[in-house]
């Protein structure tokens, strides 16, 4: 067992006198995996301890876990922490961040508008008829073959 040296106050000698205390444990559970040794870490998807690299390696290949917490799993009102609180703060944080992002980005296509569609429009406008077209990306939208001949 590792041990760790801490000096004690000093007495009538000049020397301080040197004791041996236990470090403290990491964790109260042994391996989930072996059985043998004291747990040392923790799967963050299945909560399920580990004393190794290999005892982690071998969990994650007989549980087909992939070791990444879920971060939208359900968490009950009566378990729900500040851990929690923090955590789902930090996926909306993420997820704003990631939508942000994505509107500045330039090398992505933006959604142009056709001239023929706004012609169309235009001249529907003026006949007192509201035309609705779909969205880019709508399969009717595709397959319309609606046009205005301008002769």
């Amino acid at each position: 067992m590792d041990s760790l040296l801490l000096p004690e106050a000093p007495g009538l000698d000049d020397e301080p006198e040197v004791t041996l205390q236990p470090k403290r444990k990491m964790s109260l559970c042994s391996c989930e995996t072996c059985g043998s040794e004291e747990a040392k870490y923790k799967c963050p998807r299945c909560m399920k301890y580990s004393c190794s690299l290999p005892c982690v390696k071998k969990h994650k290949v007989d549980s087909e876990c992939n070791g990444v917490r879920d971060k939208t799993a359900f968490v009950p009102l009566n378990k729900f922490s500040d851990i929690d609180l923090l955590s789902d703060y930090r996926f909306l944080e993420d997820a704003g961040r990631v939508s942000d992002r994505s509107s500045r980005d330039s090398t992505l296509p933006r959604n142009t508008t056709n001239k023929y569609l706004n012609f169309l429009k235009n001249r529907a406008r003026k006949h007192d008829i509201d035309l609705k077209i779909f969205p880019i990306g709508f399969s009717k939208r595709r397959a319309n073959s609606t046009f205005y001949n301008k002769k």
